[in-house]
This record gives C-alpha cells, structure tokens and sequence, in this order.
C-alpha cells in the first residue's frame, strides 16, 4: 500500500490573541544546571531521546574524534531526569570491523537498554552498504548482546526500536538495487530479550528515507518523512512527503498532508497518536494534524518570524521547535513554543548553547544545545503554568 494523496486548499490565517498566556507560561519555567554530553573536541551527534517509567532518559547519537581515525562510533547514555547527571555513557564502534556506526534509537526496559544501530562498511564509497544491528546493555551500561539484523536484503536501515516483556521489535527500512532499478520496503523485526530467533516481516510497498520520524510502540508504527516508492530509478532523488500509521504490520493509513520539499518539513508525533507537521516555505508556516484514525484535523498556514525547523516535539496543546530565523540561517537556532490553537510563537529562554534536539515530555521539555566551543550539553525545563 502506497501513501495516496490528499489535497488541501483551505488556509487558515491566524491570529496572536493568546500570546500572553504562552510568553508567561515560557517565562515562568525553570531550568536544570547543563549537563555535558559531548566534550569540546569531539563531533557529538544526539539522534533520539526516549523518557523511561522511572525517569530516567536513555539517549542515542554518534561520536567521532575529528584529530582521529575519523570513525563515526555509537553513543549511548543514560541520564536521570531527578538526579540531573548521567548514570553512565557508552561509546562503541563499529562491529565486525566496518567503517561506521550510529545509535539512532533506544528504548529502556528494567534493567536493560536496547539500542538500534545503523552501520556503514568498509567498502568503497560506490560500493557502501548500510547494515541495521541491535544491541543490549545491562543496568551498569556493559555490554550484553549485539545482533545483526538480516531482513533479505543488502542494505538495511533502522528507524526506531521498542522493547517489553515479550522481548524486542525494531521497525526499518531495506534498500535493493537491481541494475537501474532500487526495490524498496519495509521491515519489522521480533527478537527475544537475548536478541536471538529474529523473525521477520516486510511491507514491499515503498519506504520512508532517512531522516524521517518513526515512533515504534507494541505493534503500531506512526511515520512520518520523505517517502520512496516501492520501485524507482537507483539514481532517482524521492521528495514526496508522506505519514502513515502501520499496526500489526498492516496500514492503518497513509496520507500526503503538506506539499512542498520534504526537507523544509519537520514531524512529530503526539500523545494521543496525532501526527503534527511544520513545513516553511518564505516566510510563510504550514501546521498540519492527522488524527489518529488518519483524517486531516488541522491545516493552518500563518507568517511569523521563525522558518526552517530542525527538531519538533508536540503535547496536547503546544509544539516545540528549534527553528531558525525567516531569511537568516546564519543566525543560531531558537527553540520555540507555538501554540497549536492561534499558532502565536514564542521564543523559550533559559537555554545554554544552540538548541539542537528538544523531547517533550509530560511535565517538562528535554533540550539538547551545543556551546561554541562544540560540547554538546542536556538541560531540563520545567512547563511553565
């Protein structure tokens, strides 16, 4: 099943009767003192932040040593929220030799942490491939299994992983050139809590690239990015901007909310299972809502001074957005409150560094910034009421 098309002609102008309230709320927050990630000297990269039921954050990106060998290495960390300081940090290269590694999901469950990994080899750059692994580490943060998952196909991409008691899925991608043709799919992979018996499932009806946003709980998968359909030319350049929503390994549904560059398009998903994007075109910004059941509920466009979005995280009322400013990209990023209902935006101060990541979690907002001398920093903020 392909992402068919649905398309939009109302726009909506809003309005800043609100503003107030948001400035206060934003004002009124309070902030944890910075934590480092990242050292100065080190290319530190965070992919994704995961809350866990007892508070605690695990945390997945790549580090490399710019002065070294040069290799991407997997970083995982595990943070708490209540004590403000990273319980432990992992950094691990590439298994089997290959060139490159990043940690782009993870999830906590008891004492252990799974990490989805996305590896290069070694090959000529012609001839790279892409190899999807999954790892286990124990509550002291030592390793405890790694597997490579084969889902038939020589490349394979990992989007995001979950983890409970009946033991691990991992949702991706594969990749398969036959001649001038790329075949590409979807896969779901079970494994047991050892990481052993993997079995698989694939959807052969196109695949989102990478890049895209994926949320993986139980069986149902919310998508959303730049889509590709299940046969295209290899040397074919996808700007098809989709959402879908996959449970049990079927489609729920699949829709196009927004035209426009998939690049200039950012998504979240939220709580309730709503799927928000915030596209940028000029000066202008598109707010999009697909409802769980896959209806378009919202679709508003409205100028303001904040365009190219990097990271979106959404509650029930607000989005949060790091962003850049309309026509001046040179400027360092902002995070950003805007309202879901007027779309009135405020800038969320209280921050050490560019913010680069931000999670929004039930009664705060996890921030990720960088400094100028390059340490990656994380600092929790308190919602203002």
């Amino acid at each position: 099943m392909k992402p068919h098309a649905i398309h939009l002609f109302a726009a909506l102008a809003l309005g800043t009767c609100c503003q107030a309230s948001i400035q206060a709320a934003t004002q009124s927050a309070t902030q944890s003192a910075p934590v480092v990630l990242g050292k100065p000297g080190l290319s530190t990269y965070v992919t994704q932040v995961r809350a866990s039921a007892d508070g605690t954050l695990c945390i997945a990106g790549q580090t490399m040593e710019p002065d070294g060998d040069l290799q991407s290495r997997g970083l995982l960390v595990l943070y708490s929220i209540s004590a403000n300081r990273v319980l432990w940090q992992q950094t691990v290269a590439a298994p089997d030799g290959n060139a490159a590694s990043r940690f782009v999901a993870c999830r906590v469950h008891g004492k252990d942490v799974y990490v989805a990994a996305n590896v290069d080899t070694p090959s000529e750059q012609s001839l790279n491939l892409g190899l999807a692994w999954v790892y286990r580490f124990g509550s002291d943060g030592k390793l405890l299994a790694q597997a490579e998952l084969k889902p038939g196909a020589p490349n394979a991409f990992a989007y995001d992983i979950d983890a409970g008691a009946d033991g691990v899925m991992v949702a991706g991608r594969t990749a398969e050139k036959g001649g001038k043709v790329q075949a590409n799919a979807i896969f779901f992979a079970r494994l047991d809590p050892a990481l052993k018996g993997a079995a698989f499932g694939k959807l052969a009806t196109g695949a989102y690239l990478g890049g895209a946003v994926v949320r993986l709980s139980g069986g149902t998968a919310w998508l959303g990015g730049n889509f590709a359909p299940a046969h295209a030319a290899a040397d074919a350049l996808a700007d098809d901007y989709a959402v879908s929503k996959i449970v049990a390994g079927k489609y729920q549904f699949s829709v196009r909310p927004q035209k426009g560059k998939a690049e200039d398009i950012a998504t979240a998903i939220a709580p309730a299972g709503e799927i928000v994007s915030l596209g940028s075109a000029g000066k202008a910004t598109h707010l999009t809502v697909v409802s769980a059941d896959g209806k378009v509920k919202d679709d508003r466009q409205f100028a303001g001074a904040w365009c190219q979005t990097a990271s979106l995280s959404a509650d029930a009322g607000t989005l949060y957005a790091v962003r850049s400013a309309c026509g001046r990209s040179q400027d360092p990023s902002r995070l950003v409150a805007l309202d879901r209902r007027t779309g009135t935006e405020t800038v969320v101060g209280g921050i050490a560094g560019e913010p680069q990541y931000v999670l929004a979690l039930d009664d705060g907002l996890v921030v990720i910034s960088r400094k100028g001398n390059g340490s990656v920093l994380l600092q929790t903020l308190a919602k203002g009421r």
